[in-house]
């Protein structure tokens, strides 16, 4: 593996696939949750080298929207909906 290759790699999970959804609410069931997910099977197999950051991106993506979801039955109890 040359400099180079390590360097596209992290340029390509981090500045293209972690900034591109780190703020977006996913829900589970949608087409952009489901190339998230192809997306980062995608980057594990061009990468193996960055598979558990891949991984843990995408289980982070995951707890973030679960949280969301769960702040939103809250909030729509709390509203009487």
């Amino acid at each position: 593996m040359t400099n180079a290759e390590v360097q596209a790699g992290f340029t390509e999970v981090y500045n293209r696939f972690w900034l591109n959804y780190r703020d977006k609410p996913l829900p589970k069931d949608s087409d952009e949750w489901e190339r998230m997910h192809t997306w980062a099977v995608v980057l594990i197999k061009k990468y193996p080298f960055l598979r558990d950051t891949v991984a843990s991106m995408v289980e982070e993506l995951d707890q973030r929207m679960r949280r969301r979801e769960h702040d939103n039955g809250r909030e729509s109890q709390k509203n009487g909906r």
